[in-house]
């Protein structure tokens, strides 16, 4: 249920009139950044938003709570991987911790 809920919430954030997530929310926890990550790499299989990844191909659109895994903790940050359903295809997303997402790459960022 909580997936279903998740993935509902994020698909709907994907329509919405939102570009980025904004820092008014305060500070995020690691399912927070997860939640950021995976509704920004949906939104970026619409269009590009300047990030190092560019637009996404429709297939990253269905993300389940599994394939999305934080793997960094950094000092005002969470580098989040998402992982595309069906394939071992990665995108790395640092969201910062007012769950602004500050980049989507292709490869693991370095610090």
């Amino acid at each position: 249920m909580k997936s279903l809920l998740i993935t509902a919430a994020m698909s709907l954030a994907v329509y919405s009139g939102q570009a980025l997530s904004h820092g008014s929310h305060g500070v995020v926890d690691a399912d927070g950044a997860k939640i950021a990550a995976a509704r920004m790499v949906q939104k970026m299989t619409v269009r590009d938003f300047g990030f190092k990844a560019g637009q996404l191909a429709p297939e990253w659109r269905n993300i389940s709570e599994s394939q999305v895994a934080v793997r960094e903790t950094g000092e005002g940050f969470y580098i989040v991987e998402v992982t595309k359903a069906e394939s071992e295809d990665k995108v790395y997303v640092k969201v910062l911790r007012n769950g602004d997402v500050s980049n989507v790459s292709n490869t693991y960022p370095q610090q």
